[in-house]
């Protein structure tokens, strides 16, 4: 089938704009269609982007419970110590509060040996290859032969690293006018850890300038050797750190500390708060919340905020809701924290807290059926609601898939119109070549009248 120029054939001889009739008359039928698929398509991403925000707010808070869900999480300690230049020390969860007495006379130290001295780092004492004999550990001895191939300080030091026998070389410089370079050995710390090392060529050789050794520290009254200055195995729950012996005594207090604790349950208070605004927002047809009429996520924010205000699932004697420890709805909706309250709750009925949030329970499964305490609940609501096939994350697929149809619509639509327009085209221009018939016909017939011999214009 030929080609044929529309825009050029109609409207050449009718009185009337063809192609504009045919345009109208296309949109009148497309228009519709188009606008009632665009608008569910529109609506639908509107949906989509009010599920992803629900998730990610509801996880936010999510975030803020998991610090308050486990007994672990109000388990800190301040740690006061007399001699902080002796010795350092930090607590865990594990740790018991108390006050210790520790006495250090004598760090642990590695082996330092150094070689004679040479001039130059590069330059060879040995034309050849030599052999290093290199032996670790004072009571149970293990000896390794390193080969050397490039007899330079350089090369050496390279050996004797690659061997990784526990022993580590390096160049120092000493600033002499002559024979100003050395090779340092320096191996770990602890009297086990010491070392010899012997060469092949006597133009190489090591002494030793400082000695392995073991930690000596007496905690509580008790004694003990370590072959390092970490020490995390004498007090439970606190790691110390030996920097030099003590001056007599030191003292070491482990307390207590609820400040952590308590901020975490402000900060808790304030997410939640920030949480329920941008929720209503999205549920608030009067400026266009995406997820407006949405029963279900109602359904959802509904559960949760009711789980929050209510009595906790492992309520203590004394603290049994957050109303008791001083947390309570405002007027507007919020929650609104009473410092005073609060802090009488935790430095009164810590234990309570610790029951009321966590059930006094440590990294317990969201599939478990067990209590959880408040926070173990909001907890497990929230990663319930927010997993891979739960409503939120699976509606938004479900909407997804359906503009997904819409689009074929609108491109089935598209062709479809095509081809009515091609129809009233095709259709008008045959009414357009039947006018022009008509006209060509009078305008001959005119002619004709006009040179008739019985014409009357004589």
């Amino acid at each position: 089938m030929s080609s044929i120029d529309y825009v050029q054939a109609l409207g050449a001889g009718a009185g009337f704009d063809t192609k504009k009739i045919v345009e109208a008359l296309v949109n009148a039928e497309k228009v519709p269609q188009e606008s009632r698929i665009n608008s569910k398509v529109s609506e639908a991403e509107d949906k989509i982007s009010g599920l992803g925000k629900a998730v990610s707010i509801l996880n936010v808070v999510k975030d803020a419970a998991s610090r308050l869900n486990d007994a672990k999480d109000f388990k800190t300690f301040a740690v006061s110590n007399s001699q902080t230049k002796a010795f350092s020390a930090t607590s865990t969860s594990s740790a018991r509060a108390g006050s210790n007495n520790i006495s250090v006379s004598q760090i642990a130290q590695e082996q330092r040996s150094v070689s004679n001295a040479f001039a130059s780092e590069t330059s060879k004492f040995n034309s050849g290859t030599i052999t290093l004999s290199l032996s670790v550990g004072s009571t149970t001895t293990s000896t390794t032969n390193i080969t050397v191939a490039d007899a330079s300080l350089q090369g050496t030091v390279t050996a004797i690293n690659a061997a990784k026998l526990g022993v580590t070389a390096e160049i120092v410089d000493t600033g002499s006018t002559t024979n100003r370079y050395r090779i340092q050995l320096i191996g770990e710390t602890g009297s086990e850890k010491a070392f010899s090392l012997t060469s092949s060529d006597s133009a190489i050789s090591f002494s030793s300038v400082q000695s392995a050794s073991d930690a000596q520290l007496n905690v509580n009254g008790i004694d003990f050797t370590r072959s390092s200055n970490v020490i995390d195995d004498v007090l439970t729950g606190v790691s110390l750190t030996l920097n030099t012996a003590t001056d007599g005594t030191a003292n070491l207090n482990i307390s207590q500390d609820n400040n952590e604790a308590r901020a975490n349950i402000v900060d808790f208070v304030s997410i939640y708060n920030e949480a329920q605004r941008q929720l209503k927002e999205l549920t608030n047809s009067s400026i266009g919340g995406e997820l407006a009429g949405d029963s279900i996520f109602r359904s959802l924010t509904s559960t949760l905020r009711t789980t929050i205000l209510s009595t906790s699932s492992s309520a203590g004697t004394n603290i049994a809701s957050l109303s008791d420890m001083g947390i309570s709805v405002s007027r507007s909706g919020e929650l609104e924290v009473n410092d005073t309250k609060l802090d009488n709750a935790l430095s009164n009925n810590y234990s309570d807290v610790i029951q009321m949030f966590s059930a006094n329970t440590d990294d317990q499964s969201v599939a478990s059926t067990e209590v959880a305490g408040l926070a173990g609940d909001i907890n497990r609501i929230i990663t319930n609601v927010t997993s891979a096939d739960a409503y939120l994350v699976t509606q938004q697929q479900v909407l997804a898939d359906a503009n997904a149809e819409r689009q074929v619509e609108l491109t089935e639509l598209e062709e479809r119109m095509e081809r009515v327009e091609e129809r009233y085209n095709r259709q008008f221009l045959a009414m357009q070549q039947i006018i022009d018939q008509m006209n060509s016909t009078r305008e001959s017939m005119e002619s004709t009248f006009e040179n008739l011999p019985f014409s009357n214009r004589d």
